[in-house]
């Protein structure tokens, strides 16, 4: 483990720093006052805004520091909620970004001193000049963008981008191909155009000129100004001919464009290609200030054996590329593009991502199948696993059984959401076995080492999940209600205790409009009560992606019913399974969409820090799939009612314009007309 590794002199880990550990998690899960802390957080936040005030760059960041590792002692001790954890967030990211603001100014007044010490060259240097072979031929033309790991979501949307944006540039460059094949890992983007003819086709054009009773005299002669009209087109007047256009006639001259070389016209349009490619969040990391999703670290551009010279982001093209990365990322000679796919094959790099999980997929299940079990089919796990890795190895863990005692959902979660996993399953049902397939980026060599840390790692993971399940289990669910008073929904709307009570009172409102009997009524408002108190639970506060469905499983030990289990547990569920469920969901989500926007926290452009899009979205799903009628006005009203600010009209055409706006893409996506959506919209 961790605390046999050693620290120096004959020392471990253990003898330096155990102590300290235990020290620090009896304070943050026992000790430490939630009341108290925040009044530190406040004061500390107070202090970096008196510094960042006074220009003092250094102690403002420092207390900023501080404000986020109190943050972290909260949520450990249970007292940020999903939505007060956006504001926390929002508080010191505002901060953070004024402290920025004025270091960028300090050091713009000092002069950038450390500038001076950067070396940059006086003028760019330029592009190394390649004689192309002058040939007819067509060639490969390859184009690799490689840099440090890029997301999963930034690789897919980068490789759909390319496959629209490539054959639109080689049709407007006039450079005809036979194929365009775009594939990519977590490191490398490679473009492969097949048989890329070497020079444009000529363009043939007609030119329009002067009329022709200006360009030819009486007898049919060429005057001064067809002489010119053909001199500047580079034509001869002979070759002129005279075109009628309504009740007019006109000169008009045939001139081509002779085709420029592909290589030359690649060079000068790849950077801005690369430049056009749309990421999420990007970053800049040196001194040509363009922004990428990662760095950078070399470009291969080619047109059969010769170099494409270009630049892009301080990177110059060439011929070499780079293997992956846990053999050292050795370089990579390409001699002709033609053999890229055969190189990188060679080199035990999978470029394709279909077949990274179709090899993930394959393997994987006979890995399974050797210890009598399966995979459940999971499209969206397999596709982040694969493009998570270059050469993709699964290999086969297992846990010890004692964990299996534990709810499925757990040790899913943990396995999917943290580890990246896939769970196995016994043959014909979906009992979980004590087994994994993990994926390493690499071949087998040493993999029993490599499996064996996955294992541990793993163990460590279903022994907290453990620990927390067995404090959580010595109480009833309806113990945890208490501890939702220092859980913060949003500052102006309460604790989660508040908007608990405020869910006790809507939900029956909701039910009755939904046309509940009495009986799925009493369930509904049961269910409201006990719907967030798995917030407070330990496992919830580590694993915060089982909310809902803890607080089911928690029910269920409490001895509540099942119909008000199931209630809770899919209370967060886009569409509801039990009319009791659903009136809960909903009551839910109109009391964050009227409170809320009632505080002024409606999203902002790509700003949506509460989910609100989401609540709307799973709001109209719900109703829509449930096929149930509502009347969303009198809903939000009866939200409105409840919240302790005011909520007026204004407010509340604000929201109708909201989810309207999601309504309407909604059906858009189903397939109704323009025109009968906005008939029945209001």
């Amino acid at each position: 483990s961790v605390w046999n590794i050693d620290y120096g002199a004959n020392i471990s880990y253990k003898n330096v720093l155990l102590q300290s550990e235990i020290e620090h998690c009896h304070y943050y899960f026992n000790v430490a006052d939630v009341d108290h802390l925040c009044t530190v957080y406040d004061t500390y936040e107070n202090e970096a805004l008196r510094c960042v005030e006074a220009g003092l760059v250094v102690p403002a960041h420092d207390y900023n520091l501080k404000c986020s590792h109190l943050f972290n002692v909260l949520d450990t001790r249970g007292a940020v909620g999903v939505t007060e954890r956006a504001n926390y967030f929002r508080r010191m990211r505002s901060m953070a970004r004024r402290i920025s603001e004025l270091y960028l100014a300090q050091r713009k007044q000092l002069g950038h001193p450390l500038l001076d010490a950067w070396e940059q060259p006086t003028q760019p240097t330029p592009l190394p000049t390649i004689q192309f072979a002058q040939t007819e031929t067509p060639q490969t033309f390859l184009l690799e963008i490689g840099s440090e790991e890029l997301p999963v979501a930034d690789l897919e949307s980068a490789l759909r981008q390319l496959r629209i944006k490539v054959p639109e540039l080689l049709d407007n460059l006039r450079l005809p191909y036979a194929q365009v094949i775009v594939e990519g890992t977590p490191r490398r983007l490679a473009v492969i155009v097949t048989h890329l003819k070497g020079r444009q086709s000529d363009l043939e054009m007609t030119v329009t000129g002067p009329p022709a009773d200006r360009a030819f005299d009486a007898h049919g002669k060429p005057t001064r100004a067809a002489i010119g009209f053909a001199k500047s087109k580079g034509v001869d007047v002979a070759d002129l001919k005279i075109v009628t256009e309504g009740e007019k006639r006109y000169v008009t001259a045939v001139t081509t464009e002779q085709g420029r070389p592909a290589a030359v016209l690649l060079a000068q349009a790849l950077p801005d290609l690369i430049s056009r490619i749309r990421l999420g969040r990007t970053m800049r990391w040196n001194q040509t200030q363009i922004s990428y999703s990662r760095p950078i670290r070399w470009l291969v551009a080619m047109y059969g054996p010769d170099i494409i010279p270009l630049n892009y982001a301080g990177v110059y093209s060439g011929r070499t590329s780079r293997g992956l990365r846990p053999y050292g990322s050795p370089e990579i000679r390409i001699n002709d593009a033609r053999n890229y796919l055969g190189i990188m094959r060679n080199n035990g790099i999978v470029l394709s991502d279909s077949k990274r999980q179709q090899n993930i997929f394959d393997v994987a299940s006979k890995l399974a199948a050797e210890k009598r079990g399966h995979l459940a089919e999971d499209p969206a796990l397999l596709s982040e696993v694969a493009n998570l890795v270059e050469r993709p190895t699964p290999m086969r863990g297992q846990f010890d059984e004692r964990y299996l005692k534990l709810p499925a959902e757990v040790l899913i979660a943990v396995m999917r959401k943290h580890q990246r996993y896939f769970p196995v399953y016994t043959m014909g049902k979906e009992t979980l076995l004590p087994l994994f397939i993990a994926v390493r980026n690499g071949d087998e060599k040493h993999l029993d080492v490599v499996v064996a840390g996955n294992e541990q790692v793993l163990a460590a993971r279903f022994a907290d999940a453990e620990f927390f399940y067995g404090k959580d289990s010595k109480k009833k669910l309806a113990d945890f209600l208490p501890r939702l008073d220092t859980l913060t929904f949003q500052a102006e709307l309460g604790s989660m205790l508040d908007k608990v009570h405020r869910l006790e009172k809507l939900t029956p409102m909701i039910a009755r409009m939904l046309g509940l009997t009495d009986e799925e009524t009493a369930v509904s408002v049961r269910a409201a009560l006990l719907s967030k108190a798995d917030l407070a639970t330990s496992l919830v506060i580590e694993m915060t992606s089982l909310q809902g469905t803890m607080g089911g499983h928690y029910a269920r030990l409490s001895g509540e019913s099942e119909a008000v289990s199931a209630a809770i547990a899919e209370q967060y569920f886009a569409v509801s399974k039990t009319k009791a469920g659903m009136a809960l969901a909903i009551a839910d989500r109109l009391d964050s969409l009227a409170g809320l926007f009632a505080a002024q926290l409606a999203p902002k452009g790509s700003n949506d820090p509460f989910a609100l899009r989401r609540a709307a979205l799973q709001l109209i799903e719900n109703l829509i799939s449930n096929q149930n009628s509502f009347d969303l006005r009198a809903g939000l009203q009866a939200a409105a009612g409840l919240l302790p600010i005011a909520c007026e009209n204004d407010v509340l055409d604000e929201v109708m314009l909201f989810v309207n706006g999601r309504l309407e893409g909604v059906l858009r996506e189903q397939g109704f007309a323009k025109s009968v959506v906005a008939a029945v919209l209001p």
